[in-house]
C-alpha cells in the first residue's frame, strides 16, 4: 500500500510551532507518513525526515494576507500529497483551490470571528463587518474540504453541520516533555512565571502591576512581544524592575524554567474568544507540576476546580493576582499539592497521547493507511 503523503502549510506560525510541528508533523512521521511543511522562515530537513520548504511572503500584515494564499497554493501544487492540511485562516483559498488535487483539512486554533473582535487595528464597527464576514467565509469554505480540525469545543460546536469530517483535538501538552520535575517546590525560588505571547489582552500590564510593590515574587515573562511598542512600554513600566524577560524559550528551555518557578501565570482579559479558550499554558504549567493562577472565566474555573491545581483571580485586579501570588509563596504545603494535582489530572485526561489518536482517525476516514500500524505478510 502506498504511504501517505502530507503537505502542512502554515503562513503565519514558525517552522516549529508546539502544535504544527511538535505534536501534528512528529505524530504523522512516527506513524509511517512522509511529511512536509510549507512555512515562512525555514528550509531544510530534520533528524526524523520531516522536510521544510520556505514559502516567501511578504511581512506587512496585510500585504502577507492578500498575497499568501495564492504563494502557498502555487507551492503546495508542487507537491504530490494525498493530504493537504493548513493552519491558519488566510490560508482558505489556497485550501480551496487545492481541494481539487488532494483532500484538504483545515485546522482551525482559534475561533477566529471571536478573535476578529479584539484587534486592536480595526475600529468597532469594522470588526463586527469583519467578523461575520469571516464567519460566513469559514462555513462556505468548509463545505468543500474534506475535514476540520478543532482545537477547542467552542470550534467544535461552531463547526457542526457544516463539514463532512470533523475532529476534536484539544492543544494538550506532550507528555514526554514533561518528566517528574527534577527540582523538589520546597527548593524553588520565589518566582512565577507567563509562558506565550505577550499582549496586552493577555494581562501584561496587570502582571507588571501585580509584582512591583511588596509581591512575594518576581515575574519571569518567556514568549515574544506583539509589538516593539508594547515591549517599549513595559519595559518603562515600575513593574518591569521586578520581572525577567527571557525571551522565545526552545522547549528544553522551557521545562528548565517552569521546573524553577512556583506559579504559572495565565491571567488572559475577559474577551469573547479567551473565555471559551484552551491555552495550552495552562496544562503545561500543570503538567511540570507548577499551581496556576488563571482567569475566573466559568469555563476556566471549572478546570481549575475540578483539579485542585491553582487559584483562580479576577484577571482585571492586580490585587488579586498579587494575593494568589502571595498565598502560594507563603504556603508552599498547599502549592506543592495543588502541582501535584495538576499533574495527575493532566495524565489522566488533558494530554496529546489521546488527542493524537483523534488526529489519526480523521485521517483514515480519509483513506490514510499508517506503515506504523500495517501488518507484515506471512
Amino acid at each position: 500500500m502506498k504511504t501517505p503523503s502530507i503537505c502542512i502549510m502554515t503562513s503565519v506560525h514558525r517552522h516549529d510551532d508546539v502544535r504544527i510541528y511538535h505534536k501534528e508533523a512528529k505524530s504523522l512521521r512516527q506513524m509511517g507518513c512522509q511529511v512536509t511543511i510549507l512555512c515562512p522562515d525555514y528550509e531544510g530537513t530534520d533528524e526524523f525526515g520531516i522536510q521544510f520548504r520556505k514559502v516567501s511572503i511578504p511581512k506587512g500584515r496585510f500585504a502577507r494576507m492578500l498575497a499568501a494564499s495564492r504563494r502557498f497554493a502555487r507551492e503546495a501544487a508542487r507537491i504530490p500529497a494525498d493530504f493537504y492540511h493548513f493552519h491558519d485562516p488566510e490560508l482558505l483559498g489556497a485550501g480551496l483551490r487545492l481541494s481539487r488535487k488532494g483532500r484538504v483539512i483545515y485546522d482551525i486554533h482559534e475561533d477566529v470571528p471571536r478573535q476578529i473582535l479584539t484587534k486592536p487595528y480595526l475600529k468597532p464597527w469594522a470588526a463586527k463587518l469583519a467578523s461575520r464576514w469571516m464567519e460566513r467565509r469559514e462555513r462556505k469554505a468548509v463545505r468543500r474540504l474534506f475535514g476540520v480540525v478543532a482545537a477547542e469545543p467552542v470550534i467544535y460546536e461552531r463547526m457542526k453541520g457544516f463539514c463532512r469530517h470533523l475532529a476534536l483535538v484539544c492543544n494538550y501538552p506532550i507528555l514526554s516533555e514533561f518528566t517528574e520535575p527534577q527540582l523538589d517546590f520546597f527548593r524553588r525560588e520565589d518566582k512565577v512565571c507567563y509562558l506565550g505571547g505577550i499582549t496586552e489582552i493577555r494581562g501584561a500590564f496587570e502582571m507588571l502591576e501585580a509584582v512591583q510593590e511588596d509581591c512575594s515574587a518576581e515575574l519571569l515573562l518567556a514568549g515574544e512581544y506583539e509589538t516593539e511598542e508594547l515591549r517599549r512600554r513595559m519595559e518603562a513600566h515600575p513593574g518591569f524592575a521586578r520581572a525577567s524577560y527571557l525571551g522565545f524559550l526552545t522547549r528544553p528551555q522551557v521545562r528548565e524554567m517552569l521546573s524553577q518557578v512556583k506559579a504559572g501565570l495565565v491571567t488572559l482579559h475577559p474577551t469573547p474568544k479567551y473565555q471559551t479558550a484552551l491555552p495550552v499554558k495552562m496544562f503545561e504549567y500543570m503538567i511540570a507540576e507548577v499551581p496556576v493562577i488563571a482567569s475566573n472565566f466559568p469555563y476556566w474555573s471549572d478546570i481549575v476546580n475540578d483539579a485542585g491545581c491553582g487559584i483562580c483571580v479576577d484577571p482585571m485586579k492586580p490585587k488579586e493576582i498579587r494575593g494568589a501570588v502571595d498565598y502560594i509563596c507563603r504556603h508552599p504545603d498547599i502549592a506543592r499539592e495543588m502541582g501535584k494535582n495538576g499533574r495527575k489530572k493532566v495524565l489522566e485526561k488533558y494530554n496529546w497521547d489521546r488527542e493524537k489518536e483523534k488526529l489519526f482517525t480523521l485521517y483514515r476516514e480519509g483513506g490514510a493507511v499508517f506503515p506504523a500500524e500495517r501488518k507484515e505478510e506471512p
